[in-house]
């Protein structure tokens, strides 16, 4: 008797296993012939507590705080020049000469020539008016006789002083009029420094400075005593900067030399770079370094607000929508790719509310582009602060939760 029941425990038991072992192999054949499902190959990342500080990084020129571009007021030709790049000069000291060409020659030669016409002019009347005078005296000639010649006398006067005024401007601009035929103009330096350009050479014409004419730079003469870097700051990152913020400086000729320094100057006004609009910014360094040269690149880094530990995740990871920021949620397990009876009949009774009030679990399952939300949820954050890296994450996150690093909802070619 024991072994009969001892037998039919053991049918049982076979019975069972079997009937499970028909079960787990029909439900992995649903789910894809046995094969685990994978998702949508998009990286994830977990989000952490880390320190998060805004950082503008910019690419700027190291040039003088201090430089003339130094032109001549007349057009002509060199005729003498001699310095070159690299000189230290003086205030006053003689820079070029150049010699005007024919049509301001004659300009120059008309203003000496009024004056020595004036000078002849005033001579002839001052003779005149003495002589008349004398003759009033002895009452030989009437007072209007006499008061013409004086009157002539008094405007030959004021012509030689205007033509003497008119060449002393002539004068103050480096050209002497006086003892010069040739009219040579001699350009100075209107300061003390080092040549750092000089564009023209000796035989070359070069065009005057005016009020319609930019005119051609003969020499640059900067202070480089007092150097500086300038850049042009996006305008996106114009609101993360204020005078006095503390920068650093490197080289790419030396990368491995630091300069500190400070905002000093934050132009009013954008202006428009390769389309960009940029506001020019200088930054004056602490301390000069032998390896500073006008016109190298410097590599700005200008380190503003910072939030230490606070949640954080990629910059990557947030997505902007409308007027609201998201983030793409890896779920642990994805949702079931299969609708249970209980789920089939909730879905039924709740068709009439309308599809703004369906869950991510209905979503994908009403239209296949929807898909990647049985991997990912997506949920809006507020966000904080943000590095070129990293952005702080103020609600809407959990520390260890997984974000993706592109946007899920978009198809795998748009993507990368």
């Amino acid at each position: 008797m024991a072994r009969k029941r001892k037998r039919w425990l053991i049918l049982i038991a076979v019975v069972v296993i079997a009937a499970a072992a028909v079960a787990f192999a029909a439900r992995t054949a649903a789910n894809g012939n046995g094969k685990e499902e994978k998702g949508p190959e998009i990286p994830t990342l977990a989000a952490g507590i880390d320190d998060v500080q805004v950082v503008v990084r910019e690419v700027g020129t190291v040039e003088p705080e201090v430089k003339v571009d130094i032109k001549s007021n007349l057009s002509g030709k060199v005729v003498d020049l001699p310095i070159r790049a690299g000189d230290v000069v003086k205030k006053g000291q003689l820079i070029a000469r150049i010699e005007p060409d024919v049509n301001q020659a004659q300009d120059l030669l008309a203003v000496r020539n009024r004056v020595e016409a004036a000078q002849i002019g005033l001579e002839d009347a001052k003779q005149d008016y003495e002589a008349k005078r004398q003759l009033f005296e002895n009452g030989l000639i009437s007072v209007e006789v006499n008061r013409e010649a004086e009157t002539r006398y008094r405007q030959a006067q004021q012509a030689l002083d205007e033509a003497r005024e008119k060449s002393g401007l002539v004068e103050a601009s480096g050209i002497p009029i006086g003892d010069n035929p040739r009219q040579v103009v001699n350009i100075f330096s209107p300061m003390a420094g080092v040549i750092i350009e000089r564009p023209v050479e000796l035989g070359e014409t070069v065009t005057g400075s005016g009020s319609f004419n930019a005119g051609t730079v003969i020499s640059t003469v900067a202070d480089l005593g007092t150097m500086l870097v300038k850049a042009g700051i996006n305008e996106v990152d114009i609101g993360k900067i204020h005078l006095g913020q503390e920068s650093r400086v490197t080289l790419d000729a030396f990368p491995r030399v630091l300069f500190k320094g400070t905002i000093s100057r934050i132009a009013p006004a954008a202006r428009l770079d390769d389309q960009v609009k940029v506001f020019d910014v200088e930054i004056a360094l602490e301390k000069l370094g032998v390896e500073l040269r006008t016109g190298m690149t410097a590599n700005l880094e200008i380190r503003g607000e910072i939030r230490e530990q606070v949640l954080t995740v990629p910059v990557e990871s947030v997505f902007v929508r409308g007027e609201e920021e998201m983030v793409y949620i890896q779920r642990e397990t994805p949702l079931p790719k299969e609708m249970t009876e209980t789920e089939d009949d909730d879905e039924s009774a709740e068709d009439s509310e309308g599809e703004d009030q369906k869950s991510d679990e209905e979503k994908w399952r009403d239209d296949p582009r929807q898909d990647w939300r049985r991997w990912f949820e997506e949920r809006r954050v507020v966000t904080g602060i943000a590095s070129t890296t990293e952005v702080e994450v103020v609600e809407g996150l959990e520390e260890g939760e997984k974000v993706a690093l592109a946007d899920p909802s978009k198809p795998q070619e748009e993507r990368s």
